[in-house]
């Protein structure tokens, strides 16, 4: 086994979770006077802080991405977070970690509070040792900070861990911290966005993820 814990971003790795983000999404933009976007449109909102996304992609104001921030976890939290899907062959590698002893963590931008609900009702929730968000008052992401929790509740230090994500700020994050990332080429990011990063390893599929880091296993 190549590492002794591994930690998971949310969005666009564990799960498709774009569904209910751009309706969430949609919602706030349609209550600011904003125009819909199409999810091709929305991209890049997949990833980053909800404030970073409606200030630097949108456009808005603190003022009125506070309220579109409000007005889309009033909705996300009424049952858009659980518009996903679990990307196939994740749950198969969760399984094959733990069953070899491996820890598991999920590092996410996203509100610890979310992040807890949607795992639950995916009946996921005992596949992690640890899930580490942001508060719901916290409008930064500092991916770096959320990592760091991962490994110091998971036990290990950093030179025994992998970080898996999809988007550039699971990559610096990681490198800031001196833990190899592992790009997610299934999820929302692209290569040249995770390699220009610093992510270390590009897997096409989370079996081919499993296969890595578990070679004997597949």
């Amino acid at each position: 086994m190549r590492y002794d814990c591994v930690i998971f971003d949310h969005d666009g790795t564990l799960v498709d979770s774009a569904p209910g983000i751009l309706k969430s999404a949609n919602a706030a933009f349609a209550a600011l006077g904003y125009p819909a976007l199409t999810f091709e449109q929305f991209r890049p909102y997949l990833g980053p802080p909800l404030q970073d996304s409606f200030t630097q992609f949108a456009g808005m104001s603190p003022e009125e991405a506070k309220r579109a921030i409000d007005i889309y976890r009033r909705e996300y939290d009424a049952g858009n977070c659980f518009l996903l899907r679990v990307y196939d062959g994740m749950e198969r590698l969760l399984r094959s970690l733990r069953a070899m002893g491996a820890k598991t963590a999920v590092a996410s931008s996203k509100p610890t509070l979310y992040l807890e609900k949607i795992l639950a009702g995916l009946g996921m929730r005992d596949l992690f040792d640890a899930v580490c968000g942001v508060s719901l008052d916290r409008l930064d992401g500092g991916k770096a900070d959320i990592i760091a929790q991962a490994a110091r509740q998971c036990g290990l230090p950093y030179d025994r861990c992998l970080m898996v994500g999809d988007r550039r700020f699971d990559a610096e994050g990681a490198v800031q911290l001196g833990i190899p990332c592992a790009g997610a080429l299934w999820g929302y990011g692209s290569r040249e966005e995770l390699e220009s990063a610093g992510a270390s390893y590009f897997m096409q599929s989370p079996a081919e993820l499993e296969a890595f880091i578990l070679p004997t296993r597949v």
